[in-house]
């Protein structure tokens, strides 16, 4: 990435400003797009300026699971409508490859460990529109010849994150007030760090892969009720969780398998689970 120019849509979220960080690291020139600063994905105009002499461009720009289930319009407008904006500048300026950051939410919920073959089931809104935009960038890219990747993440944690059970977890201890758990506790999920994120991220941009889709995974499950006991733990509290039995659970276990991505281009997350999250309550 040395002496790159490449774009970050979604540059100030949560795991776009990981990267963003990361680039600068690697001595990249970094074109930062983001409704913080400005910049919408939705001005096409600003877009195509902004794109020209990109190398690479890592489409990070999204409206999350809960505001797209309150402003289903926003969701489809976002998540769908400014991917074909980011994938239609990108082709016009002739970018070298774009890589897009899809979600496990695309499969839905499953009793396997699901691969890239597991068929598209998504249950949510945020889940139909992040496998729309995957259509969009497929067809289009492969229309007019130009590389792409589709990275399909896990649960992503880590530093500066707003939203999500981990955030919501360490609130709760911040505050020394009891985390409540959805339902029984008992819905799993694989745990991925964002550093591991960001590395998967940089290692396919500079890799010769193509027309690809890949699992971003921890290569771990932990259910709620675990997650919530282990940081409890970690951080020495004698807190006991809220159990809201009458909660609806959309999510029940949503598991990958990231052997395809060690396979093609070496990725294997580096950062345990339990450490990562010993990480978030030093912070605390």
């Amino acid at each position: 990435m040395i002496n790159k120019k490449v774009m970050v849509t979604g540059s100030h979220g949560f795991i776009g400003s990981h990267l963003v960080a990361e680039l600068k690291r690697r001595k990249a020139e970094v074109v930062c797009i983001d409704k913080e600063l400005g910049h919408d994905i939705l001005d096409r105009d600003e877009l195509y300026v902004n794109m020209q002499g990109v190398d690479y461009v890592f489409h990070m720009a999204v409206l999350p699971y809960v505001p797209c289930s309150i402003s289903p319009r926003e969701c489809v407008n976002v998540n769908i409508v400014g991917t074909l904006n980011v994938a239609q500048a990108a082709i016009a300026a002739k970018v070298k490859k774009i890589v897009f950051s899809s979600a496990s939410a695309v499969y839905g919920d499953s009793d396997m460990v699901v691969d890239e073959r597991h068929p598209m089931n998504a249950k949510t809104l945020y889940g139909a529109s992040k496998l729309m935009g995957e259509l969009v960038v497929r067809n289009l890219c492969e229309k007019n010849g130009v590389d792409y990747v589709i990275l399909r993440y896990m649960n992503v944690y880590g530093q500066g994150q707003k939203n999500g059970l981990i955030p919501v977890i360490l609130n709760a201890l911040k505050d020394n007030a009891p985390p409540t758990i959805r339902g029984d506790g008992l819905q799993s999920f694989d745990f991925v760090h964002v550093n591991d994120v960001v590395a998967a991220n940089v290692m396919v941009a500079e890799s010769e892969i193509s027309g690809e889709a890949f699992n971003i995974g921890g290569e771990n499950e932990y259910t709620v009720k675990q997650t919530v006991e282990m940081m409890l733990a970690l951080a020495h509290s004698k807190i006991q969780p809220i159990y809201d039995y009458d909660a609806n659970v959309e999510s029940i276990r949503r598991v990958g398998d990231s052997v395809k991505a060690l396979r093609m281009f070496g990725y294997k997350p580096k950062i345990k689970f339990e450490d990562g999250i010993k990480e978030l309550i030093l912070s605390l």
